[in-house]
């Protein structure tokens, strides 16, 4: 029972290596605040050797949430920024291309080759050959075209 009267600072550098560690195995963030809060009760152990257990469990605690709560509110959401909110929306990525019709759009439908895919497009009204349109929106794999 010695153990458990007696935690010095390496304790704390160790717990909060393990919970370091064990963060790094993915558990997305939860064990982030109180490894740096077994850490930092390190430090504070190391500075002040005599303090009680019961204070340094209640300093840890506090800590540990508090760490917890930054963590969460400020680095958490900067993670969630949408660098490419279009990248599995092929038909949305299409939305400002221009390109000139290779055969005529008569009943308002017709199918068009841009890069390697074969798409559905569809105009208000019929086009000729050789108009020169651009994509102004998508519905599913459709692409909806207009005259420039």
């Amino acid at each position: 029972m010695e153990l458990f009267t007696d935690i010095t600072a390496y304790h704390w550098l160790a717990l909060g290596l393990i919970l370091l560690t064990a963060e790094v195995l993915g558990t997305a963030g939860f064990l982030l605040g109180a490894g740096v809060a077994a850490l930092g009760m390190g430090g504070v152990v190391a500075l002040v050797p005599d303090l009680s257990l019961g204070w340094q469990i209640i300093l840890y605690a506090i800590s540990a949430m508090v760490a917890t709560v930054v963590y969460f509110r400020l680095f958490r959401d900067a993670q969630k920024s949408d660098g490419a909110p279009l990248l599995n929306k092929r038909s949305r990525r299409l939305i400002g291309h221009q390109f000139t019709l290779e055969e005529d759009l008569a009943l308002g439908v017709t199918k068009v080759q841009i890069g390697d895919t074969l798409w559905k497009v569809q105009a208000d009204k019929p086009l000729v050959k050789g108009t020169k349109v651009e994509v102004v929106d998508a519905k599913r794999m459709s692409l909806i075209i207009a005259p420039v």
